[in-house]
């Protein structure tokens, strides 16, 4: 039986999906010989493109935008402000106050400066992906007319 945080240091799945597969009793801390055979064959398979393929073809079109386009951000809070700034409609706007006091409330604590920071990255980062939504759309002839 192995430490899960010594195995970690030795395998290419990240420590987070590590400690998740713990978290749901997938795996066990410290390591049996059956969990290192099911994590070696994890490892085996991981990031592989037609396994990928797979697993997203399963969504709709719709969520799969949505699960690309928050893929890189780590923790829900950080999911949650892009969705909602996402979803905002046009012209409506949501004051960076009331996320704060939402993202708060919803996941019981309290946001540091640096968190804020990268709120303030996040809305910036949605706008921008709007806005080249938006340019996209607009250069592309509409069907409808012709």
């Amino acid at each position: 039986m192995i430490p899960l945080s010594e195995y970690a240091k030795e395998i290419s799945i990240p420590k987070q999906i590590l400690s998740y597969l713990q978290r749901e009793g997938i795996i066990n801390d410290p390591l049996s010989r059956e969990d290192q055979l099911c994590l070696q064959f994890l490892e085996k398979i991981w990031g592989n493109k037609e396994i990928l393929r797979a697993q997203l073809s399963r969504l709709s079109l719709k969520a799969r935008h949505s699960f690309l386009r928050t893929a890189d951000l780590p923790t829900k809070w950080e999911r949650y402000a892009s969705s909602r700034y996402f979803n905002l409609a046009p012209g409506q706007k949501l004051e960076m106050s009331t996320l704060i006091e939402e993202i708060q409330t919803t996941f019981c604590f309290l946001l540091t400066r640096q968190q804020i920071k990268r709120l303030y990255k996040i809305r910036n980062r949605v706008q921008v992906a709007k806005y080249r939504e938006k340019k996209r759309a607009d250069k592309q002839p509409d069907s409808s007319l012709t």
